[in-house]
């Protein structure tokens, strides 16, 4: 197992009922976490169920030092009331570094990943996330090392499904 370096989920989001669907935005991240896998959002089983429509990863400040590359992906975490232990880690399962042009500032899709080949072929399963207490779902960005400028955040428009 290994544990995450940063977490930078918002509080303030998701804590009363809204329309379905709506827009949710991660923390800004950058150059600080430069090296890391940055905790975005979580998914804990009292807010329930959700089907994620579309991410787009917004490059504010343009990325540099080294080569930048950010992925956009998911893991579970072990115990979040515990620690930031996670397992079942997948990189570029949102947003691949391949879909980003991280030195320039603009607005970016994933195109060739799971999450966006399942919404295609209109698989479900990739789409959904079910809440959990324990192997809580996550979405965590990853940024490469030696990076000296940048700042990005990613969007999620989500509906909220079940109870």
């Amino acid at each position: 197992m290994a544990v995450l370096d940063t977490d930078l989920r918002r509080t303030d989001e998701r804590h009363y009922r809204r329309v379905n669907p709506f827009w949710v935005q991660s923390s800004p991240f950058g150059y600080e976490n430069t090296n890391e896998k940055v905790l975005l959002f979580a998914f804990p089983e009292v807010l329930g169920n959700y089907f994620l429509h579309q991410f787009v990863l917004e490059v504010e400040i343009a990325f540099s030092g080294g080569t930048p590359t950010i992925d956009i992906g998911k893991c579970t975490l072990d115990d979040p009331s515990v620690d930031l232990t996670y397992q079942n880690y997948d990189a570029d399962y949102y947003i691949a570094n391949t879909d980003v042009t991280e030195g320039t500032p603009g607005y970016y899709m994933g195109d060739g990943t799971v999450w966006a080949q399942a919404l295609l072929g209109n698989t479900v399963g990739p789409l959904i996330v079910k809440g959990a207490d324990t192997n809580m779902p996550a979405i965590v960005a990853t940024l490469s090392n030696n990076l000296t400028a940048g700042r990005a955040r990613l969007y999620m428009l989500v509906s909220r499904i079940g109870v």
